[in-house]
């Protein structure tokens, strides 16, 4: 499996690159995309709402964003494709905020015609200016549109990008990486520092590419076993996590699916009770979540082995893997020192409820696992043979 490491931290190291280019975006272009984001939040005694237009991977990367803004904003809710724009639709209190890697996805379209024609503001992020939806958005006078050159899952071309990222991961990453930069920027200009460089936005991504660079030093030894054990199973994948955790859990068992695993989400209405061969992998930052520490306590009552994606070494999760000797099943995914005292500790939770702590953390550990997922992938393609053709005639 030496050869699977060597996947790995290529994958990983091309991620990072992905990272870099969110540097070399027109900064013009950035400013003025926070400068209306920040007009659009500045603090009102009027409800707001927020509409998510996109699908799959890439509309769990906006529900990222959507989730900081519910966060930080007591008026502002966040509304998804599940809402029809007509429910909620308060003119001049809207925004719709849309991303499609292709422009061609047809119910974002869909949805984005629907804001066109109630003359509400809509933003979209595309890498396609040749798109359907581009041209809709473009071309509207309250539309404005942010491209982001980035290889989509209808990239045709099969150059090392479709081994390392397949079905449109440089997109995906890309625009969760840019919008929790951008927070951060829009957060300084909510304060009255409002930079044209975008200092808040620039510093953010730098972080997110120098923690992200961690994860290719990952202990290989300690990482092959991971993939041995992870990967070569005919049970079933069981993923879970809550928050944004949770929104990582759900791209990366997407993901599975597309390498004809057999895979679940954690409480989706059809998940399976665990059963012999099964396997459940918990993507928690600090490893004391309730609902992952649960699943846990079942996964290993019923025979299932249980993998989490932690950052937190010092976790209720990692001691309780450690009495049953399996330790070696942990993926500890690295953070800057200064980050580690964020991801320590063994503090529980009793309820399904988001602490303020939980609410508020700075995205380190959900931008590293999303990378570390996406390693991880690409070597499950390379371990099982399976090319990006077969992945997207897996893809919905």
């Amino acid at each position: 499996m030496s050869g699977l490491i060597d996947t790995f931290r290529e994958a990983t190291l091309l991620q990072c690159s992905f990272l870099e280019k969110l540097l070399d975006l027109d900064m013009a272009s950035v400013a003025d995309f926070s400068a209306s984001m920040t007009e659009f939040l500045q603090p009102s005694p009027d409800n707001k709402f927020v509409y998510g237009l996109a699908a799959g991977r890439s509309a769990l990367a906006l529900y990222s964003f959507l989730q900081l803004m519910q966060n930080h904003f007591e008026n502002v809710f966040p509304f998804t494709l599940e809402d029809p724009v007509q429910r909620h639709y308060r003119k001049g209190k809207n925004l719709g905020i849309a991303i499609s890697g292709s422009g061609e996805t047809m119910a974002v379209n869909k949805y984005i015609d629907d804001f066109i024609t109630r003359g509400g503001e809509i933003k979209l992020i595309t890498a396609n200016e040749n798109g359907t939806a581009y041209k809709m958005v473009s071309e509207y006078e309250q539309g404005s549109t942010l491209v982001i050159k980035a290889r989509t899952k209808h990239a045709t071309n099969k150059d090392m990008r479709s081994r390392l990222s397949p079905l449109g991961t440089e997109f995906e990453l890309e625009v969760l990486a840019f919008l929790n930069a951008l927070f951060a920027d829009i957060q300084s200009r909510l304060k009255g520092i409002c930079e044209p460089s975008c200092p808040e936005y620039r510093s953010t991504v730098k972080d997110f590419e120098e923690n992200a660079r961690l994860i290719s030093e990952m202990e290989p030894g300690h990482l092959e076993h991971w993939f041995k054990r992870l990967l070569p199973r005919s049970g079933r994948y069981v993923v879970g996590g809550v928050g944004r955790s949770g929104l990582v859990a759900r791209a990366f068992e997407m993901r599975l699916t597309h390498l004809n695993k057999i895979s679940y989400w954690e409480r989706d209405f059809n998940t399976p009770s665990f059963q012999i061969g099964d396997v459940y992998v918990p993507i928690t930052g600090i490893g004391n979540t309730y609902e992952a520490m649960e699943g846990t306590v079942t996964a290993l009552s019923r025979g299932a082995d249980v993998m989490p994606i932690t950052a937190n070494r010092s976790s209720r999760l990692v001691s309780l893997l450690r009495k049953h000797g399996r330790t070696d099943d942990i993926a500890i995914v690295p953070v800057k020192p200064e980050y580690a005292d964020v991801f320590s500790g063994d503090t529980s939770s009793t309820t399904w409820l988001m602490s303020d702590f939980t609410k508020f953390r700075y995205p380190i550990f959900e931008i590293n696992s999303s990378i570390f997922t996406n390693s991880v992938v690409a070597v499950g393609a390379e371990f099982l043979g399976i090319v990006e053709a077969g992945m997207r005639r897996m893809h919905v």
